[in-house]
């Protein structure tokens, strides 16, 4: 069983009841295996209803829709839930909020440093420095005079040297 459905549902998410260790009908008389659970828990997050699922895994959809009321995969606890975009892990989605896309503040900043281009950035200004006539760009600050250091300390000390030389 892999860390992920460990993390998600805890250890003894995918141990049966007691007293259900034969196998039902509609599994094909088998019980049903940790990987058919893995299968039935993806597929759910992929967006398939119950009827796919039975009929992807060969079971009945009675049994997939029981598995997944039980482990909290059903339609009123998914539509409830978003998972993060970073780590995949389930988010509860809080009444009257708008829904969160990452579980943590870590996530968030990992997600963003690996997705430069996915990056809106408005607030690109294009100015000429006041003191050599350059043109140049500034993020995030409108009020801009100059373009680089050694042109403020030129422009405000009065030095008379060319800064950018």
């Amino acid at each position: 069983m892999s860390n992920f459905f460990l993390r998600l549902f805890g250890q003894t998410a995918f141990l049966p009841p007691l007293g259900s260790e034969g196998g039902s009908p509609q599994t094909g008389g088998q019980p049903m295996t940790n990987e058919r659970r893995e299968t039935i828990a993806t597929l759910r997050h992929q967006g398939y209803g119950y009827i796919k699922i039975g009929q992807k895994l060969g079971i009945s959809d009675n049994t997939v829709r029981s598995f997944c009321r039980r482990n909290g995969l059903d339609s009123d606890t998914m539509t409830n839930t978003v998972i993060c975009k970073q780590c995949g892990k389930p988010i509860k989605i809080a009444t009257g909020h708008k829904p969160r896309k990452f579980c943590s503040d870590a996530c968030r900043t990992l997600w963003w440093n690996s997705h430069l281009d996915c990056v809106n950035r408005k607030a690109v200004y294009h100015f000429t420095c006041t003191y050599c006539g350059k043109p140049f760009s500034a993020y995030g600050n409108k009020n801009r005079k100059y373009c680089c250091h050694a042109c403020y300390i030129a422009a405000r000390f009065g030095e008379e040297r060319y800064p950018h030389e």
